[in-house]
């Protein structure tokens, strides 16, 4: 059987034989189809060699053993300062001896599980099947009718939420912190956050833009709780961020103790730009984002050992006439993967991006990059993953974009499945019995599988063929998001809906419904 191969093989660029391919690194692997024994390889996208993941490492060890970051935190500087580290408070700065790095690093978990309200856990690492991650409104909604941006508006945020609710990949949603159209300030973002939160039981993963925000998710998470509170029950995670370059902030360290209290796992939010926030090129941005991912993973340790930490970073590259972040250019499909070869290396859970595409419009270029995108993540090896329904240089997302990726989430799953040939499906018994000339419509095999599961057609995609037209993909998209809202209805309990309609309208001036 012959494979197909891009890249370095063993010798001088040749196909491994049988017996070698086991003993080389996943990623020196790089388009490689099927080995000869029809086992499937992982990445698609070259990433790093074994010894540029050393380089990385070893280099990181040595930013933050000899120049260091900047902790804006007091509490946390003083918990460095008595692991041992070096702590110059006059420039709030931390260097953290690499010995010191490498124990804190090795207390964090290998895996860790996301609960949601109904009991159900999602094991995040240990090579199981990748999770989803939605955001179901940002700055921009692409509207279906006149196909253009517009800003979100309450009923987005709701349709958003509940879509993902049905959404059988998506394990957590995330609300962004923004105020809807047809709400006035200054309680805007309380009503849509009321509508999220009511419109869906899957795990919440939060992204609070102040203490307040995170203080009054927490008071939320206490009510979905219910009787077993909210510490230590895993339906919620907060994002920390890092302020690119090597900067963490006050709120965020804030922000990492609370979450630590409440025996939380920490998702970080890293995404320095090539040429403003980061050096520019490619690698620079995989060693800052490797700096700044294991500065915080150790920290995490510090505060708390033991914490769950998902290994993720979302570089982007500057358009230097504008300095706007370039947020999915196809170089985030390198980043990609060598996000995840090195969260890997440190035995950590990892997290990458999927989804997603520079414009707004529902054209050839949006459609290639999504889907580019979606097989980069799925084939990565990451176990969580994260933007399925964003587009529009990540400020964009809608409806329609969320059930397409997941329908090419789906797509790239089968390909990804290989050939199999067990359970009589290489028909060799069919073709026997029919022998030179016969036919197979009501043969044994096709009257086991003609009712779906072996091919791969999806009810959003347009199989008609040459003679027939089918509705277009946005069309099917569109009308799937009518079918699954209507008769919209809270999936919580009727007592919870009471308690969270409660809170909104007595300590946040949120009417009830």
């Amino acid at each position: 059987m012959m494979a197909l191969v891009v890249g370095r093989g063993t010798r001088e660029g040749t196909p491994p034989d049988h017996g070698e391919v086991g003993s080389l690194p996943h990623y020196e692997l790089t388009w490689w189809i099927m080995d000869r024994k029809g086992r499937q390889m992982e990445n698609l996208i070259q990433g790093l060699s074994d010894a540029q993941v050393e380089e990385i490492r070893e280099t990181t060890e040595s930013i933050l053993e000899d120049v260091g970051f900047r902790v804006g935190h007091g509490g946390i500087r003083r918990l460095c300062r008595e692991a041992g580290a070096q702590v110059d408070d006059a420039s709030d700065t931390v260097r953290i001896p690499r010995e010191l790095l490498r124990e804190l690093l090795a207390q964090t978990p290998s895996t860790f599980v996301l609960a949601d309200l109904a009991g159900n856990e999602t094991l995040v690492g240990g090579g199981e099947t990748p999770r989803y991650h939605a955001i179901v409104t940002d700055p921009w909604i692409i509207d279906y009718e006149t196909q253009e941006p517009r800003p979100p508006r309450l009923s987005d945020v709701t349709t958003h939420t509940a879509l993902a609710q049905k959404l059988e990949p998506v394990a957590a949603l995330s609300l962004m912190d923004y105020p809807v159209s047809d709400v006035q300030e200054p309680n805007s973002n309380l009503y849509a956050m009321k509508a999220h939160v009511l419109h869906h039981s899957k795990h919440h993963l939060i992204c609070p833009a102040s203490m307040e925000s995170f203080e009054r998710w927490l008071k939320v998470g206490e009510i979905l709780a219910g009787g077993q509170g909210l510490k230590g029950s895993r339906i919620m995670t907060p994002a920390v961020a890092i302020i690119s370059p090597m900067i963490l902030s006050e709120l965020n360290g804030d922000l990492l103790v609370r979450a630590c209290e409440y025996d939380m796992a920490v998702f970080p939010t890293i995404c320095a730009t090539a040429g403003s926030t980061a050096p520019y090129s490619i690698a620079s941005n995989v060693l800052l984002g490797n700096v700044e991912t294991v500065f915080l993973a150790a920290i995490t340790q510090l505060v708390k050992p033991g914490t769950p930490f998902l290994y993720r970073f979302a570089p982007s590259v500057a358009e230097l006439h504008s300095v706007e972040a370039l947020y999915y250019t196809l170089d985030k499909l390198k980043w990609n993967v060598a996000c995840v070869q090195l969260g890997q290396s440190y035995g950590m859970p990892t997290g990458s991006e999927c989804g997603g595409a520079m414009t707004w419009r529902y054209d050839v270029q949006t459609g290639a990059e999504g889907l580019l995108s979606m097989l980069a993540a799925h084939s990565s090896g990451a176990s969580f993953l994260s933007g399925i329904g964003s587009t529009y240089n990540a400020v964009g997302m809608s409806g329609e974009t969320m059930l397409i990726q997941a329908a090419w989430m789906q797509a790239v799953a089968h390909l990804r499945r290989g050939i199999d040939t067990t359970g009589g499906r290489l028909g060799s018994e069919s073709i026997r019995s029919a022998g030179p000339g016969g036919d197979f419509l009501m043969d044994d095999l096709t009257l086991e599988f003609m009712r779906g599961g072996e091919f791969f057609p999806h009810d959003l995609f347009d199989y008609s063929g040459s003679k027939l037209e089918g509705p277009p993909l946005l069309e099917q998209a569109h009308a799937r998001i009518e079918e699954l809202v209507t008769g919209l209805e809270s999936p919580l309990p009727g007592d919870v809906q009471e308690q969270i309609q409660r809170f909104f309208r007595d300590e946040c001036g949120v009417p009830t419904d």
